[in-house]
């Protein structure tokens, strides 16, 4: 603020296709839940804490099926899958690998609920988050800048310290067992995306 004091100065934020970005309202509900996160598989998105927390989450809920998947490429490839095999969790991890933007919205449409656990303050801005919440999914994040600016937290997502993965396996716990919860904070954040990051409004 100290930088920018001109009065014609305003901040354009990343806009999303709300006509593409949509939820799947033909749907069918099925009893298994299935945690979804699209990100680059490096350190600093904290994909190793939301495999950790996946395990602690598999631990406590033993009567409803859940499935983690996986969409992206990157260093720590290698070591996510070795983690998974470790925690022994190979039937439960699904690893899609790079996936073409184009056919995106039919992944996250498949998603109940949507992860990005970043790690550092570098993350700019949550593009891949509020994408998910275009397509009218609950979304759990971290408290790192970029995708803690996108949530409001208990309205549109649940926002967890970073590399806490007992933080990020209460969140998910939590709406795993509330579907209702799940249902709202998806709603809420669809509207929220609509009012500040449709394109309609980043071109305004």
């Amino acid at each position: 603020n100290r930088l920018y004091t001109n009065p014609y100065t305003f901040i354009t934020p990343f806009g999303v296709d709300t006509q593409l970005f949509k939820p799947y309202v033909q749907r069918v509900p099925t009893k298994k839940i299935v945690i979804g996160t699209v990100k680059t598989l490096a350190q600093k998105y904290g994909i190793d804490t939301l495999i950790n927390a996946f395990s602690i989450l598999q631990a406590k809920i033993e009567d409803i099926p859940l499935q983690l998947v996986i969409v992206g490429n990157g260093p720590q490839e290698n070591d996510l899958k070795s983690l998974v095999s470790k925690l022994g969790l190979n039937d439960r991890v699904e690893f899609l690998g790079f996936i073409e933007h184009s056919k995106l919205v039919s992944i996250l449409q498949s998603f109940d609920i949507f992860v990005a656990l970043s790690r550092y303050d570098s993350e700019s801005f949550g593009v891949a988050i509020i994408e998910a919440s275009a397509c009218g999914l609950p979304v759990v994040v971290s408290d790192a800048d970029g995708p803690a600016e996108v949530v409001i937290n208990n309205f549109t997502g649940l926002i967890v310290p970073k590399n806490d993965e007992l933080s990020a396996a209460r969140a998910l716990q939590e709406l795993i067992l509330d579907s209702e919860k799940r249902k709202q904070l998806g709603q809420f954040g669809r509207e929220h995306i609509e009012k500040n990051y449709s394109w309609e409004k980043s071109l305004d």
